[in-house]
């Protein structure tokens, strides 16, 4: 990871929601950070806001995120690491053989 790069937050954070809300959840928690962070007063938070939005209001970012944010830090590398596998499988199966032989 680049260590310039600021972290990126959490979406469901900025916009105080759990994962797993529902699609009315989303858009009134949006809502409601627009009017408490109008884009002309806090831009940075409007930023913030917006972006969780962008990220969450369509359901295939949002499955996306969830599947890839195991640590939003470095989602692919958390799959490949080696503490976590439960995520990963459980090895080369039965077809290595099979391919070697060839």
């Amino acid at each position: 990871m680049n260590q310039n790069a600021l972290p990126i937050p959490d979406p469901y954070a900025v916009l105080s929601l759990v994962p797993g809300a529902e699609d009315e959840q989303i858009r009134a928690a949006y809502l409601a950070k627009l009017k408490q962070f109008p884009p002309d007063r806090s831009p940075a938070e409007f930023e913030q806001v917006r972006d969780a939005y962008d990220l969450l209001r369509d359901r295939r970012r949002r499955a996306q995120h969830t599947l890839f944010s195991v640590n939003p830090e470095a989602p692919l590398e958390s799959l490949l690491d080696d503490k976590d596998n439960d995520r990963r499988f459980a090895g080369p199966g039965p077809w290595l053989a099979v391919l070697k032989e060839r």
